[in-house]
């Protein structure tokens, strides 16, 4: 894997546009929201993740197939189909327009990966890893160890 530099980036009210409705772009929109994210997804079918978050409406749903323009006004998008050509039709859409893109399958049309990532008062902690699995188990020491390293980290700073 090729380092991949971190950065972050201010999603409070913008809109971002996810194409597909399966547990990856459920996981996306959970992701995007915890950051302030204006979420609409693109998708024939949603699952029930995504239901959820229509009925409390937390996203805008548009429930047909990618057409291309959807991603027009988003600040970043989501291509996270089950249809590698459909992905890649919105990879090519985004990049025409300088729209950063996530791409499910296949990962090399995306310019960017999320990362699992953690708020906890006003720090963010995130990382990336194509180990999805240790990913996810580094994640969950995070969330655990996070607060009291953090209230130790502050205490230092102010003696």
């Amino acid at each position: 894997m090729n380092a991949r530099f971190p950065i972050f980036i201010d999603l409070t009210d913008n809109n971002c546009t996810i194409i597909g409705g399966g547990d990856y772009a459920a996981a996306c929109a959970d992701l995007l929201l915890s950051f302030g994210a204006k979420v609409t997804v693109i998708s024939p079918l949603i699952n029930d993740r995504l239901a959820e978050l229509e009925t409390e409406k937390r996203i805008r749903y548009i429930p047909r197939k990618f057409f291309r323009g959807d991603c027009a006004n988003a600040y970043l998008c989501i291509a996270a189909t089950d249809s590698e050509t459909v992905n890649i039709a919105v990879s090519v859409e985004c990049k025409s327009r300088g729209i950063p893109v996530n791409v499910k399958a296949p990962t090399a049309y995306g310019t960017f990966r999320l990362p699992a990532a953690i708020l906890h008062e006003d720090v963010t902690v995130a990382a990336y890893s194509d180990d999805s699995r240790a990913l996810v188990n580094l994640k969950a020491g995070w969330e655990e160890e996070l607060p009291a390293k953090w209230q130790e980290a502050k205490a230092k700073a102010q003696s």
